[in-house]
């Protein structure tokens, strides 16, 4: 099957079906999710992923939903071994109005992130004799990539803590949340493989 380019209007599409299914994950939680999913040590296939971003739809989808899909899990797993992974959603806010902050579509993508990485995170930061500076590093870049799943009072509460407006504070932790899924990928495999519980010859690690 010849995987298409994933294009905007491909994204529309996908926008558009997932908005006609009420248990369906939004795009930008697809994303989120599939960024997690392709760096996991445990790869799903199309179908196991598919029945998560989709409840209830046992794999039945039109040609070109799926072929959108399949687009956009190519995009995102070439940028995360490749070319370079680039978050695809952005903080919303105003450069005249400090107090205005939308951070929806960050949200719904740190959402999705943690529904795909908890189970392995859980498995991994358990492991008692993994090394304490990768230890370190998964926590962090969890917590990180996973911050605008927050509650609002909460990230409230950290910027009072740390004297920052909550602007400051979603700006500093969007530019981290990029930082970190920039060698996600790569900090999963090298604590996977030191676990135990995984080997690179089982995994299908780029």
């Amino acid at each position: 099957m010849q995987i298409p380019a994933f294009t905007p209007e491909h994204a529309q599409q996908l926008s558009t079906f997932l908005a006609s299914h009420g248990q369906a994950m939004t795009l930008p939680q697809s994303q989120g999710y599939l960024f997690a999913v392709i760096c996991s040590p445990e790869p799903l296939d199309v179908h196991q992923w598919l029945e998560v971003i989709i409840p209830d739809t046992q794999g039945q989808l039109d040609e070109q939903v799926l072929f959108a899909f399949m687009g956009l899990y190519h995009q995102i797993s070439e940028q995360v071994y490749e070319t370079g992974f680039k978050l695809p959603v952005s903080l919303k806010h105003h450069d005249d109005n400090d107090s205005y902050l939308d951070l929806d579509d960050c949200q719904m993508w740190c959402q999705g992130f943690i529904q795909g990485a908890q189970a392995y995170y859980n498995k991994l930061s358990q492991v008692t004799d993994l090394d304490t500076a990768l230890l370190e590093a998964l926590q962090t870049a969890y917590a990180s990539l996973g911050f605008f799943a927050l509650e609002a009072d909460v990230i409230a509460a950290i910027a009072k803590q740390n004297n920052l407006s909550e602007v400051q504070l979603a700006q500093s932790q969007y530019e981290l949340m990029g930082d970190f899924a920039l060698g996600f990928a790569e900090l999963i495999e090298i604590i996977a493989v030191q676990s135990g519980l995984y080997s690179e010859e089982d995994e299908n690690w780029s």
